[in-house]
């Protein structure tokens, strides 16, 4: 089916109009698609952005804490660490220096 070649003005003003709201449609249909799926991927990058940047943060935080204790700090440490050890456990210095 062919369109009519010869109309009027009018006519021609509503098909161009009418072509113009359709592509106008799909342009605006394909936008809110593409965006949406941004959008998604956009939010997913964030979280994924905001967890690598606080695990880098606390990384970061824990090798400035200086390594040294004070010397009150370590002794209790040493206390609360030295029986620990179990009888089955222990190295071969000491039980070279026990005889067992």
């Amino acid at each position: 089916m062919r369109l009519p070649r010869k109309i009027d003005a009018g006519a021609e003003a509503r098909r161009a109009l009418l072509a113009d709201a359709l592509i106008a449609a799909a342009l605006a249909i394909l936008a809110i698609l593409l965006a949406a799926g941004i959008g998604v991927v956009g939010f997913v990058a964030l979280i994924v952005f905001l967890a690598i940047g606080g695990w880098i943060a606390a990384e970061r935080l824990i090798k400035a804490i200086p390594r040294r204790l004070p010397r009150g700090a370590r002794a209790i440490l040493r206390t609360r660490t030295s029986g620990i050890r179990s009888r089955n456990a222990r190295t071969g210095a000491e039980k070279r220096k026990r005889g067992t």
